[in-house]
């Protein structure tokens, strides 16, 4: 008898089998009755058949994570090249059912509620990823920042489906400028150094040089991050 998770899997892969050869006929009726199952059952394992879909995205970042724990120098990894091996191991897996990814990402990723099992997973690793680096990065709200940058890492992975260029060279060249900004503003002190001037410059009252409502800005930025 088949556990859950390969039942899960037998109808993941079905569905996929469908929707490539026709996407027009993927339903959770046409999956169920290929695997000779009731939709109830299908049902049990996913609420939809976008879910069913969207799991293709959620075995991919699984894989990631297994990829990740059989480096044995991740630990040393900077922040870049943390953030930059998510990236990349995420396209490598895409690749390989690219036109799937093509067709569904937009609309069950991209334009999904953010509740998806797929994003949260994501989200949560960057957070772990920038609570474990040095600099900036473990002392800001790290859970908004990483909500920021999964989203920033779907507007890259639109960019790689739409990409033509030799070897996705236009997306190589777009990560790592972005890795490399990101890094240089969360590796290094540059917003807490900014941070601790403006509190020097509060408590020394020399913002009387600026009007009021700038006076009101500064002091609910240091505030925020106090």
């Amino acid at each position: 008898m088949k556990n859950k998770k390969d039942i899960k899997l037998n109808i993941f892969e079905t569905a996929l089998e469908i929707y490539s050869e026709n996407p027009t006929r993927f339903s959770v009726r046409t999956v169920a009755k290929e695997l000779n199952l009731k939709r109830e059952e299908v049902y049990t394992h996913f609420p939809s058949k976008n879910a069913i879909l969207r799991y293709f995205y959620q075995l991919c970042f699984e894989e990631y994570i297994k990829q990740t724990d059989e480096i044995s120098e991740y630990s040393n990894y900077s922040l870049e090249e943390k953030l930059g091996h998510l990236v990349y191991t995420h396209i490598e897996l895409f690749q390989k059912e690219k036109e799937f990814v093509e067709r569904s990402f937009n609309e069950i990723i991209y334009k999904a509620n953010s509740n998806n099992v797929f994003q949260e997973s994501l989200e949560e690793q960057v957070e772990k990823i920038l609570n474990d680096s040095e600099g900036d990065a473990s002392i800001l709200p790290s859970k908004y920042i990483s909500m920021f940058l999964v989203k920033e890492l779907f507007h890259i992975f639109k960019f790689w489906i739409k990409d033509d260029s030799d070897k996705s060279e236009q997306t190589i060249e777009l990560v790592d400028k972005i890795i490399a900004f990101v890094g240089e503003i969360l590796s290094n002190q540059i917003i807490s150094k900014g941070i601790n001037l403006g509190r020097i410059l509060w408590d020394q009252n020399n913002t009387r040089l600026v009007n009021n409502d700038l006076k009101l800005l500064l002091k609910s930025f240091v505030n925020r991050f106090a």
